[in-house]
């Protein structure tokens, strides 16, 4: 029998062939890349809540303050807003127990990523949002006014936070902390809050979906554009330990506003114009809740041996 010889192949052909063995290949090791980060969380992207915070005016500050006190502003936003360091899993059966945020810091921003494909959930957008509250709340009470931009998608933290922090939901939300918050708000994605809506993943075990969507919506406030934002001004209220700190919060949020609209810049001022405008609606609701007796003014002179109408009207800021 003769021996069979091989086809002759052109340049062009071995080119394709060879070319068609490297797709392959880079093929096999995506697909095996992809089944690796499935089994072991923290090594590809996690559908995650990430959040994006900065210092509001953080310009002006440059040219209006001394470098101690802007690095206290930035100690004090990384302090606030930086979640408590987690400890690092000793078994992988241990890694992503329960929602765990995790955040990175550059200059006058601080990125958060909250991982929420856990094995007992917890209610991961409540808890951010709860967080992001408390941060705005500790943020006001040195001086500091933040903006942000929250959304859901995904992102690489690591499995420990050590990260680094990268993903299509970190661009996300700097574009809406950039381009949609604009005002000092914590904005809401409005995909992120469908998605809440009905991924069970983002709610706690033991409620129902009624329950979860009341919970968080009692943390929002939808702005006459239609941007839904964390209302820290009403919410907070029954974070405070006594009825007192919410009053003595509210008065010195009056006089942060006051002291940015004299010290800023044209551009800035604006902003803080927004938040008088808020300020004053979250105040002159306090008012008609005393007014019409939802609130005992009677318990208000007992507890702090004052009327609270002319205290009240006293936060109501000039626009």
């Amino acid at each position: 029998m003769a021996d069979r010889q091989s086809p002759v192949q052109t340049v062009a052909e071995v080119v394709e062939s060879v070319e068609r063995r490297a797709k392959d290949r880079k093929k096999a090791r995506s697909e095996l890349a992809a089944e690796v980060a499935a089994r072991v969380p923290g090594e590809g992207y996690e559908p995650c809540i990430v959040s994006f915070i900065d210092v509001l005016g953080f310009r002006d500050l440059l040219t209006t303050r001394h470098a101690h006190e802007i690095r206290d502003i930035m100690l004090r936003l990384r302090e606030f807003t930086m979640p408590d360091k987690a400890k690092t899993p000793r078994r992988m059966k241990d890694a992503r127990l329960f929602s765990q945020p995790f955040s990175e810091s550059v200059s006058d921003a601080v990125v958060r990523v909250r991982v929420f494909e856990t094995q007992y959930h917890d209610g991961a957008f409540f808890h951010e949002l709860l967080d992001l509250l408390h941060a705005q709340v500790r943020c006001v009470g040195s001086g500091v006014v933040i903006r942000a931009g929250v959304t859901i998608g995904d992102a690489h933290t690591g499995i420990d936070g050590s990260g680094p922090v990268f993903g299509p939901a970190m661009v996300r939300a700097y574009e809406i902390e950039s381009n949609e918050a604009v005002q000092p708000r914590i904005v809401i994605d409005e995909s992120a809050y469908q998605s809440f809506l009905t991924d069970t993943r983002l709610h706690k075990e033991d409620h129902c979906a009624e329950e979860e969507i009341g919970y968080v919506n009692n943390l929002l406030r939808t702005d006459i554009d239609g941007t839904r934002f964390i209302d820290y001004l009403s919410a907070s209220e029954s974070e405070f330990d006594h009825p007192g700190e919410y009053f003595e919060f509210l008065d010195d949020h009056t006089a942060l506003i006051r002291d940015k609209v004299a010290t800023t810049n044209v551009k800035v001022r604006a902003k803080f114009a927004w938040l008088a405008s808020y300020h004053n609606e979250i105040v002159e609701q306090v008012i008609d809740e005393f007014s019409n007796g939802a609130r005992s003014s009677n318990a208000f002179w007992d507890e702090f041996d004052c009327d609270p109408l002319p205290l009240l009207q006293a936060m109501v800021v000039d626009i």
